[in-house]
């Protein structure tokens, strides 16, 4: 990837990029949900789609099926987000919606705890619409 650090720094970027997308597809299927679009429908059209991608076509039926994909510590993961926010800033490139992501995943720890759970964040969005993203 480039000198030393790159490698973990690229590990960091595929993993804000993943959770950007988590949330930001929960929050489209929250939307969609409540405008009374069918989640399955909905859920195969994004799929095949320009906004497809592996979270939507691979992980979402976890989600569907109530699994939260307990594989990983909230707390690891808002660690995570912190430090590439954190470089972000240091080398002064823009980082508002991986800041967004940030608050997002503290939320979430700090509603569940450091608990397994890479889709907590996803569960934190449920709550506030008051809705579970069930087909």
């Amino acid at each position: 990837m480039g000198g030393p650090g790159t490698g973990y720094t690229t590990k960091l970027l595929i993993n804000l990029l993943w959770f950007e997308q988590a949330a930001a597809t929960a929050e489209a299927l929250l939307l969609g949900q409540r405008a009374g679009i069918d989640l399955a429908a909905l859920h195969g059209t994004l799929a095949d789609s320009a906004a497809g991608s592996d979270f939507i076509r691979r992980d979402l039926p976890a989600l569907f099926a109530g699994d939260y994909l307990r594989s990983y510590g909230l707390d690891r993961i808002h660690d995570q987000l912190k430090v590439i926010t954190e470089e972000a800033q240091d080398l002064g490139t823009p980082h508002e919606m991986a800041d967004t992501v940030v608050r997002i995943h503290r939320r979430a720890l700090e509603r569940f705890g450091p608990v397994d759970g890479e889709l907590l964040a996803v569960a934190l969005l449920e709550e506030a619409a008051g809705t579970l993203l069930r087909p």
